[in-house]
């Protein structure tokens, strides 16, 4: 679309009519900017830009996950600092949960995935049509990346909620309380940070 409107602004300055190729010119100008924050905003939303190596904690001499978060005391279960006025509000807890693997969702048990910035906002028969070249290197996984979150190995190591300890399972339900608060928390932020850069959302 963008290319036929150049097409039509030059005929229109090569036929003298340069208030007319000017406005044209302006409305390309803001549509390409649009463009720009869109790809932009498709690639900061992209999962594959976000995802986090899947094995980081993981053990396999034990079959375990390590994790661990910051837990904020209540009122009762802090202690003041000997000597001082300050008072100890928050704990970094570990944990090690038993393993099992499943298939990446990420990558689908590929191993790879499309480079982020290649295809974020998607791709249109229109993109492959006026570039045959890049169809044909596009499927041939040119543009293929390490998954980010299985790093290739196609499969994922998560806990096992089935094999914990009562005393694991209620540590693990404390501990996806907290991840998904967070998740709401980045996710909010996420929406006012592109809204202040005016990407929309």
């Amino acid at each position: 679309m963008l290319k036929e409107l150049l097409k039509i602004a030059s005929e229109l300055e090569q036929r003298g009519l340069l208030k007319e190729a000017d406005h044209l010119d302006s409305l390309i100008k803001g549509a390409s900017y649009q463009d720009r924050m869109m790809e932009e905003r498709n690639y900061i939303m992209d999962p594959r830009t976000s995802a986090e190596d899947a094995w980081k904690g993981f053990d396999p001499r034990t079959n375990t996950i390590e994790i661990s978060w910051t837990k904020y005391l209540e009122d009762d279960e802090m202690t003041q600092i000997e000597g001082t006025e300050e008072w100890i509000e928050e704990e970094v807890v570990t944990l090690k949960l038993p393993a099992r693997f499943e298939v990446c969702d990420l990558c689908n048990g590929k191993g790879t995935t499309v480079n982020p910035s290649i295809d974020a906002g998607g791709l249109t028969q229109e993109d492959f049509d006026e570039d045959p070249d890049f169809e044909e290197e596009y499927f041939s996984g040119t543009y293929d990346i390490p998954c980010p979150q299985c790093r290739g190995k196609r499969v994922i190591p998560v806990v096992s909620e089935g094999a914990m300890s009562k005393e694991q399972k209620a540590a693990y339900d404390e501990y996806a309380k907290v991840q998904q608060e967070a998740a709401e928390d980045a996710y909010s932020d996420r929406k006012t940070y592109m809204a202040e850069m005016g990407y929309g959302f």
